[in-house]
């Protein structure tokens, strides 16, 4: 995708702080009533000089542990907060100060949350948005037709949404956020809960939504096949700051020398041979329990047949497998060991 576009989104130096009373255990009734007439207060950092841009048709995955200020990004974006210093774009406008005008462009798909009435048949809901949207009938027959097809949830628009299984009402919730032919949807957790099934439906049709309509997707979702199967590109983001924005495939990359490899054997034919394991270059991690081993190398220092030729003079080896590392496996290193690997993104990024 050229980048040459003007960017549909954009963050600069943006900060955002929370305020939230200290609790501190007061002695004395004194102390408490001070404390309570003059309550001291904490600051929280929840994003801290964040920028980053995106433009229209992309599909990025915003990724981060809990707490990290995904959340956070996505309601600034969104007009549901504003910035205590920085700036916030959407469609070059301030989505805080013209939350209207933005949110009739965006679409928001929030796994926690539901966009339509609980009690209230899911037709109905969904003809309130086409009013709030302004969306002509033929259109909205005609989508709302093609979507329920595709969903497989034409039977279930009838039926109120405390009716429905999550998966179903997770469709329907979906095609709420897509009816008005938003320029952006922002998913936070669409699948989460759902079987495997839903959210195949759900992906499928997300990625759909992307390449026919060119519909600009902002992804937040601890599930990795949420990403491998919508995202085109990565933003990384832990305490507040961006640790890594780029494709997919240049975060792969990095990790791309590592291989992973499992060992079964019934036992040990060298004394404290993991020392000695340990100690070869190019050997990453090594777990071993319960006659199984597990190690992490990195290609670039050790050919994995000369590992496998070390552990079979070692070990008696019942079975072994070799395997890359997935997206989630990395992810996982990423953040499990943040300080040794934020050198190594700097070097990508």
């Amino acid at each position: 995708m050229p980048l040459t576009q003007e960017p549909i989104a954009e963050l600069t130096n943006v900060v955002r702080i929370y305020t939230k009373p200290l609790r501190r255990p007061r002695k004395g009734t004194l102390r408490r009533f001070v404390g309570f007439l003059k309550r001291e207060k904490q600051k929280i950092r929840a994003l801290d000089g964040v920028s980053f841009k995106i433009h229209p048709g992309e599909c990025v995955a915003l990724l981060g542990p809990n707490g990290a200020g995904k959340s956070t990004t996505v309601k600034l974006l969104s007009g549901i907060l504003h910035p205590t210093s920085g700036q916030v774009r959407l469609f070059n406008s301030d989505p805080y100060h013209n939350r209207i005008d933005c949110a009739m462009q965006y679409g928001v798909v929030f796994g926690q949350r539901s966009l339509l009435w609980t009690h209230v048949p899911v037709h109905e809901s969904l003809k309130l948005y086409q009013k709030m949207y302004n969306i002509p009938k033929s259109i909205f027959e005609e989508r709302l037709k093609e979507f329920t097809e595709i969903l497989e949830i034409k039977e279930h628009l009838p039926t109120a949404p405390r009716r429905l299984s999550l998966g179903e009402r997770m469709r329907c919730e979906v095609i709420a956020a897509l009816l008005h032919q938003p320029k952006v949807i922002f998913l936070d957790e669409p699948t989460v809960g759902l079987d495997v099934v839903a959210k195949k439906r759900i992906r499928d049709f997300i990625r759909r939504m992307n390449r026919e309509e060119k519909v600009t997707v902002l992804l937040c979702s601890h599930s990795m096949r949420d990403v491998e199967e919508l995202s085109d590109r990565i933003i990384l983001i832990s305490k507040g700051h961006i640790k890594f924005d780029g494709p997919k495939r240049r975060l792969k990359h990095q990790w791309s020398n590592e291989r992973k490899i499992r060992i079964i054997y019934k036992k040990p034919n060298v004394a404290n041979w993991q020392n000695q394991l340990e100690g070869t270059p190019g050997v990453i991690n090594i777990q071993a329990e319960n006659g199984q081993v597990n190690l992490r190398i990195n290609q670039d220092q050790v050919h994995v047949s000369d590992i496998m030729k070390k552990l079979m003079d070692m070990l008696i080896v019942d079975d072994i497998e070799v395997t890359e590392p997935n997206l989630e496996d990395i992810i996982r290193e990423i953040f499990g060991d943040e300080e040794r690997t934020l050198n190594q993104l700097a070097e990508v990024t």
